[in-house]
């Protein structure tokens, strides 16, 4: 897991602001030709991108709806 804009690393949750208009969340599956990525929890998400697409063999989406 690389540092999220929560500043950690790890999934923080869906928090749209009451009221707003529901935002759509976008979970990728990739599927890659090696068991792991050489990150460290510090890693930025424009290397983890790097890395994933680099040893990618395919992915998926799912983007579910939610507003509160």
């Amino acid at each position: 897991q690389g540092r999220t804009d929560f500043g950690t690393s790890g999934f923080g949750g869906a928090c749209p602001p009451e009221g707003d208009a529901p935002h759509r969340y976008q979970f990728t599956i990739w599927a890659l030709k090696t068991a792991t990525l050489p990150l460290d929890a510090q890693a930025s998400g424009a290397m983890a991108g790097f890395m994933l697409r680099a040893n990618s063999i395919g992915q998926a989406r799912l983007t579910p709806v939610f507003g509160r």
